[in-house]
């Protein structure tokens, strides 16, 4: 219904929720590990280790492999190595869900102020969504490296509230992994689980949210957050 989300404010998480972007990273990880002699990782192993960001994903990368202990070449040469070839065809493979796109402009013509809160540094988000033509239907876009405590701190969330002027007690957080969850607890917010994407629930938290299918279920899973 018209109006019906006047008022309220989506914190949406970003890969594996909004975008699917596995197959840009998982070039871009077996790209590292290559040049290290690794194995490459299937794709679908790859989907369970995204949402902490790419340093952790280049060590579970390594980890898959055997390979733990690299000290400061993380830093130092397989990070930097991983962000040059990720930026380069950040958005080769990568594109929206099936039905996101047109469930988020429904919700905001009726009423609702989208954000994105995103383990993505800033700059990586942002450049997701440059290339999707998503960016300017977001009042806020705070990845990693823009807030005081990353997912699963409740800063995360409170800091994209924050940029977008929005009150966080008319505000619903929309992700696919457990660190988005503990994040919406934290900051108080409910939460929404994107069923199709990375991650997965901490089983003893998994009554308190509410499940998204596909995003051609938005409507209805929202409606039913709101008015209960």
């Amino acid at each position: 219904m018209p109006g019906q989300l006047t008022d309220w404010t989506l914190v949406i998480d970003l890969d594996g929720t909004l975008v699917e972007t596995a197959p840009d990273l998982h070039a871009a990880l077996n790209h590292v590990l290559a040049r290290e002699g690794l194995d490459p990782i299937p794709l679908d192993e790859i989907r369970s280790m995204i949402g902490d960001g790419a340093k952790a994903l280049i060590r579970k990368g390594l980890a898959w492999n055997g390979a733990v202990d690299i000290g400061p070449r993380l830093d130092t040469d397989l990070w930097p190595e991983f962000l040059d070839h990720y930026t380069a065809n950040i958005c080769r493979l990568s594109q929206p869900y099936d039905g996101a796109v047109g469930a988020l402009d429904r919700a905001r013509d009726r009423g609702a102020v989208l954000t994105i809160c995103t383990n993505k540094t800033q700059a990586l988000a942002e450049a997701v969504l440059d290339g999707l033509g998503l960016r300017t239907r977001f009042a806020a876009i705070i990845g990693a490296d823009r807030t005081r405590a990353k997912k699963p701190e409740a800063d995360h969330i409170l800091d994209t509230l924050t940029a977008a002027g929005r009150d966080r007690r008319r505000a619903i957080m929309i992700g696919d992994s457990d660190t988005d969850q503990t994040a919406a607890r934290r900051a108080g917010l409910p939460f929404v689980f994107a069923e199709f994407g990375y991650g997965s629930l901490d089983p003893s938290n998994q009554a308190e949210v509410a499940r998204l299918p596909r995003w051609a279920d938005l409507e209805p899973v929202l409606a039913a957050l709101i008015n209960s």
